[in-house]
C-alpha cells in the first residue's frame, strides 16, 4: 500500500509500506524515532536519504561504506543478529550515517556507528561495537596529495 510523507529536505513522497524500516530500539540521539524510509540519491546506489516516517525535518544521508573503504569490517553480535532477526548474511544491508559539510568534498563517516538493515525483515539499528579503532569522521575522499616542491620547480623549469 502506497503512503504519502512529509520531509522537509525532499517535500512530499509517495512511498510503499513495504519501504519502511523500523528500528525498534531508534537510533542514538533520535531514539523515538523508529521508521524510515532510505531513498538512493542516485542511480549509483551509493547515496540515500533516510527519511524519517514521522518527522519531516529528519533526514539524514546514509552510504555503502564499502564504496569508500573497501576493507571495512566490523563482527555484529549474537544480540544484535538476534534482534534483526538475522538467518543470512545476504539479507544484511550496511550503510553509515554522513557528515555533510558545505564543502562536500570535506564529507565524513561515521565508521564507528554503522546502520545494520535486514533488507528480508526491514527491521533495523545502529550499531555501536563495545571495541573498534574506528572514529565517527572519516573522509570519504581523501585529501588531494601535495606535489613535493621539487616537481613543481621541475614543472616550472627551474
Amino acid at each position: 500500500m502506497m503512503m504519502k510523507l512529509q520531509s522537509v529536505y525532499l517535500g512530499e513522497l509517495e512511498v510503499d509500506d513495504q519501504q519502511v524500516m523500523t528500528f525498534p530500539k531508534g537510533i542514538p540521539a533520535f531514539e523515538n524515532q523508529t521508521k524510515f524510509v532510505f531513498l538512493p540519491v542516485d542511480d549509483q546506489g551509493t547515496f540515500f536519504y533516510m527519511q524519517s516516517v514521522t518527522s519531516p525535518e529528519l533526514c539524514l544521508i546514509t552510504a555503502n561504506p564499502f564504496v569508500f573503504f573497501p576493507d571495512y569490517q566490523f563482527d555484529l553480535g549474537e544480540q544484535e543478529q538476534v534482534l534483526l532477526e538475522i538467518k543470512d548474511q545476504q539479507d544484511i544491508v550496511v550503510l553509515v550515517i554522513l557528515n555533510v559539510p558545505e564543502e562536500f568534498q570535506k564529507t565524513t563517516a561515521n565508521l564507528m556507528a554503522p546502520l545494520i538493515i535486514n533488507h528480508r525483515t526491514r527491521l533495523g539499528l545502529q550499531y555501536v561495537p563495545g571495541q573498534t579503532s574506528y572514529r565517527t569522521k572519516h573522509l570519504i575522499f581523501p585529501p588531494a596529495e601535495k606535489a613535493a616542491p621539487q616537481a613543481a620547480a621541475a614543472r616550472e623549469g627551474r
